[in-house]
């Protein structure tokens, strides 16, 4: 009878959150930001401007949430309180606020959003920075060691920059969501460096480093860390050591997502004045998972999921799946959305694949078959992502490797597929 009870209570639960969020996008629909005034106003009335935690704020092109992801584990293996933030999420909104390691019940965030509607009153908020509010007002009521906010656009005008940093960490810099954020990486790298504070550290994770970024770091006297100056990583065909001026990690195994991130995350951490000890980072290696970052599902047939959707991280996942291809036969679903650079993702795929399926998404941002024609000779098309999976999967033998990516909502789509148990491979 109790177990009833809670899961009618949680179904419940699920309606009043789903129906919340639903009236928050309608309120926010056309609201625009061009600065950070308002949210600020609102933050002031909750009480949110000011943490006593320990703050990280990661942003970057690509490599964003697992080197949270890396940041999170880490630090709940030293013992710590650590909330994450992150965004978008692949299947359930709870999913976007993590609490030592768990995420929230429905409930809690009801409230919480609740609590920021009554705040804002009629000032305007955009969806993202209603629910950065309400993340941080959860954050709060936890008083956590440290806190993790990955940035959602750029960093600039983000909902999460009005929270300073003790460590701002930017994975790299490649063209992606131009239309705001400016069509060069100088122009990205200026609006990505905004998340720098004025006498902190942070932390660029790539060899290319913008002009741009190295002024801003000039202008408000950061002490900038790069890769390849900083600290630096070695390949070899099993194994890869983290060297940094203080630190040596040697024979690290590989992980599931590019080991620059986790390298990054590492040497943030070294840099906060956390303690790194080499038996921990070996023993989280072994179980760090980074959901829809080369996330494998199924053996037979290989089955990666991977949330790619832009040239740069394009370009390192087509590297990554060459070296496993071997005589395997690759397929690939894709499912893109209007505003990305749609020719140059897949173009580091063309020599590799032998089929494409492309399917239409569940959102009017999402490109069609016509668009598609103008990328792909041959390829089959889908209205829904259900039925595209199912025709890949019985297109292909047992050794073939099937390779879904591209937007988040695809794979937000493929993962609620097979978390409801549909799917019958």
């Amino acid at each position: 009878m109790n177990e009833i009870y809670l899961k009618k209570k949680n179904s419940l639960d699920n309606r009043k959150l789903s129906k919340l969020l639903s009236k928050i996008e309608l309120l926010s629909k056309y609201v625009v930001v061009n600065n950070l005034f308002n949210i600020r106003k609102v933050a002031k009335k909750l009480n949110l401007l000011n943490f006593s935690s320990f703050i990280f704020t990661v942003t970057g092109t690509n490599g964003k949430g697992s080197t949270c992801f890396t940041l999170e584990k880490y630090l709940l293996m030293l013992g710590l309180r650590v909330g994450l933030y992150t965004s978008p999420h692949l299947i359930e909104y709870k999913e976007r606020v993590r609490i030592n390691g768990k995420c929230l019940n429905e409930q809690k965030h009801f409230f919480s959003l609740s609590k920021v509607l009554l705040a804002k009153e009629n000032i305007l908020l955009t969806y993202f920075e209603i629910i950065t509010l309400s993340s941080l007002l959860l954050f709060k009521q936890e008083k956590l060691d440290v806190i993790i906010l990955e940035v959602g656009i750029g960093g600039r005008l983000d909902a999460t920059n009005i929270i300073d940093s003790d460590i701002s960490i930017i994975t790299n810099i490649g063209l992606d969501h131009k239309d705001c954020l400016g069509s060069n990486k100088d122009s990205i790298g200026f609006e990505k460096s905004g998340i720098f504070r004025k006498n902190k550290i942070a932390i660029f994770g790539d060899l290319d480093l913008p002009i741009s970024v190295y002024k801003e770091s000039l202008r408000k006297n950061v002490y900038l860390k790069r890769f390849g100056k900083d600290w630096k990583i070695e390949k070899k065909e099993r194994y890869w050591n983290f060297l940094s001026r203080k630190i040596k990690i040697k024979k690290l195994k590989y992980v599931s997502f590019p080991v620059e991130n986790f390298a990054l995350a590492l040497v943030s951490l070294q840099f906060s004045g956390f303690k790194i000890v080499n038996s921990l980072v070996k023993e989280m290696i072994d179980s760090i998972v980074v959901p829809g970052r080369f996330q494998t599902i199924s053996l037979s047939p290989w089955i990666i999921l991977d949330v790619c959707h832009n040239p740069h991280g394009a370009s390192y996942l087509s590297k990554r799946l060459s070296l496993i291809k071997k005589n395997k036969k690759i397929h690939v679903l894709i499912g893109m959305l209007k505003d990305k650079d749609i020719k140059e993702t897949i173009l580091p795929f063309i020599n590799l694949v032998d089929s494409w399926t492309c399917s239409k998404l569940n959102t009017n941002r999402s490109i069609g078959l016509k668009d598609w024609k103008d990328y792909l000779d041959i390829f089959v098309f889908f209205k829904n992502s259900c039925n595209a999976f199912f025709h890949v999967l019985n297109n292909s033998n047992k050794n073939d490797i099937i390779l879904v990516y591209g937007s988040f909502f695809l794979i937000s789509e493929i993962l609620f597929l097979i978390s409801h148990g549909k799917n019958n491979y």
